[in-house]
């Protein structure tokens, strides 16, 4: 069971991208803006809700300006996973963290591949990885090997990193690929990966859907279609010597949206989000047993 807080990425951290940031134009000062007219401030996207000139910045002046969310080069490091930053032919950006990362996690790809390349300044590469999110997991039988249709890896389309080696001054390049058709990632996630210890058999998984569902005295059924976020609960052992860590980093993660990895081979024990229940009993004179249940973001 391994834990991933999220760095918080700015200008300086993300020295590059292939995913322009032009959707509109950026907002200036004493200029006159027409009601619905759409700015770019600080990453965000900004709508004009009434004509007329304006000196405060969009962030500050909530009576004439909508925040609609992040730019498309922003949006993978929003914590929102269903908002999706896109291209076509392929994304590319680079992360200069100035810190040590050991970990990073890709979301909600729409892609064939993923390709992370750290840099050093003195060793040069130091680690060039890459993972097929194509699979046959779903050919069981001869009818299903030439009819069935190529799935993601996973449920969750997710590409885990966490071999990555210590070098705080390294330069981090991400490729997402799929050829010359359109790629997508929902969220990108990178920071120091912490160790809480082995996960059990009988840890569950399940998915929480906020759709709504009503039935009238007639039977008939309205369904109203919204998102759902997947929840785990993992069954855990921890080692008696590391039980002080672990409170100490759940302390540290509270209310911190993060990436909890059961297990790394199977996505459907990652999950990114809020823990909500964390409880250890030491059962025993070397290990402790403990229960952790983890509430996702929306999908």
């Amino acid at each position: 069971m391994r834990v991933i807080k999220s760095v918080v990425t700015t200008d300086t951290i993300l020295t590059s991208s292939n995913i322009p940031e032009d959707e509109h134009p950026v907002w200036v000062s004493g200029t006159s803006y027409t009601a619905l007219g759409k700015v770019i401030y600080e990453h965000k996207i900004y709508e004009r809700i009434v004509t007329g000139v304006g000196t405060i910045t969009p962030d500050l002046d909530q009576v004439n300006w909508l925040d609609s969310g992040y730019t498309n080069r922003y949006r993978m490091f929003d914590n929102i996973i269903s908002s999706v930053s896109s291209r076509t032919g392929g994304i590319e950006f680079t992360l200069t963290p100035n810190q040590v990362i050991n970990g990073i996690a890709l979301l909600n790809v729409n892609a064939s591949t993923v390709r992370v390349v750290m840099n050093d300044p003195i060793e040069g590469v130091v680690y060039d990885r890459t993972k097929e999110l194509r699979s046959s997991s779903n050919v069981i039988d001869y009818y299903s090997y030439f009819f069935a249709p190529l799935i993601n890896l996973g449920d969750l389309d997710t590409a885990i990193f966490l071999d990555l080696p210590t070098r705080p001054t390294a330069t981090i390049t991400v490729y997402i690929s799929s050829g010359s058709g359109l790629v997508e990632v929902g969220e990108v996630v990178y920071g120091i990966q912490s160790l809480v210890g082995r996960t059990n058999y009988g840890t569950s998984f399940g998915i929480k859907s906020y759709s709504r569902k009503e039935t009238d005295e007639f039977g008939k059924v309205t369904v109203v279609k919204r998102k759902n976020s997947k929840y785990s609960e993992y069954d855990i052992d921890i080692d008696n010597t590391n039980l002080s860590f672990v409170l100490r980093l759940f302390q540290d993660i509270d209310s911190v949206p993060c990436v909890f990895i059961g297990n790394s081979d199977m996505d459907v024990l990652i999950v990114y989000g809020f823990y909500n229940d964390f409880k250890t009993t030491i059962s025993f004179p070397t290990v402790s047993k403990c229960t952790l249940r983890v509430e996702g973001l929306v999908w």
